[in-house]
């Protein structure tokens, strides 16, 4: 069932970002942005921490369409996984969370070789966790925020990025946030 929400979402980006670019009366330098990222995240639950370590490697995909001057509208997609032991009975547990998000981002340029990324959104995120014989899964509506700066050389784009995913939940009364900040390297295209 959460696939099949994950998939109607990308479907979702997808036909938007194609009703964009078909719709614009011409085809301009700089109107589609692709890009893939490959970090850490640091996650903000304090007891997922004890479980599975202070970070997790994160690879993330971003596609943004211009809609005006420098401001896109962008969806980007990140998942990761992780096995751990839990803290007193030594037992292990596995989680993976996946994040569906999009929203505006402000992408000028500093100099003709610089630019900068600065976004803010919405992002559907799935967890699911296993551990003691006890899995525990669902999907809660957070936010995202970003910011990141290109080298761009033509169409390529090289740069870091910084980010904070973030939603809550509670299971059994005890709440746990998903997410966290991100730092990750990035190559991208523009066209």
């Amino acid at each position: 069932m959460r696939t099949d929400q994950s998939t109607r979402i990308l479907m979702v980006w997808s036909l938007l970002v194609l009703l964009i670019f078909v719709s614009a009366p011409q085809v301009r330098a700089e109107t589609v942005m692709l890009s893939f990222s490959y970090g850490y995240l640091f996650p903000a639950d304090s007891n997922y921490r004890e479980v599975y370590g202070s970070q997790v490697m994160v690879p993330e995909f971003k596609l943004g369409v211009r809609v005006i001057s420098d401001v896109y509208i962008y969806g980007t997609f990140s998942t990761f996984s992780k096995n751990g032991t839990t803290p007193e009975l030594n037992e292990p547990a596995h989680s993976k969370q996946q994040f569906f998000g999009g929203g505006l981002a402000y992408f000028p340029h500093l100099t003709k070789h610089l630019k900068a990324f600065i976004g803010a959104g919405v992002a559907a995120a799935t967890y699911e966790e296993k551990a003691l014989d006890i899995k525990v899964s669902g999907n809660k509506i957070g936010f995202l925020m970003e910011g990141g700066l290109y080298f761009k050389e033509k169409s390529v784009l090289v740069g870091v990025n910084g980010g904070y995913c973030a939603a809550s939940d509670t299971y059994e009364g005890v709440d746990f946030k998903i997410g966290g900040v991100r730092v990750s390297a990035v190559l991208g295209f523009i066209f």
